[in-house]
């Protein structure tokens, strides 16, 4: 028997897909700034997949705002050290 559910890797390309319109009408930086948020969904795409999602659109949020939020940790990290070797 064959699947009945695409893996996620694959309907994650189909719903990246679907927003070829909104990128259209994008300027080229915004263009390039949301590609970077769709390579971020796919970074994820193992742990959006285990998730198991009925909407493919939640899993790819997700990734991108665990990654956002990592980014966000990594700043405040640097930002404290800087702000401590200032001190010192």
């Amino acid at each position: 028997m064959g699947r009945t559910i695409p893996s996620f890797r694959i309907a994650l390309e189909s719903e990246i897909a679907s927003w070829t319109n909104f990128k259209r009408g994008l300027g080229k930086s915004s263009r390039k700034s949301l590609e970077e948020l769709f390579n971020e969904a796919r970074n994820y795409c193992s742990a959006s997949s285990n998730a198991v999602r009925p909407i493919r659109f939640e899993g790819m949020l997700m990734a991108i705002a665990f990654d956002h939020a990592k980014r966000l940790e990594n700043i405040a990290r640097e930002i404290e050290k800087a702000r401590l070797e200032i001190d010192a």
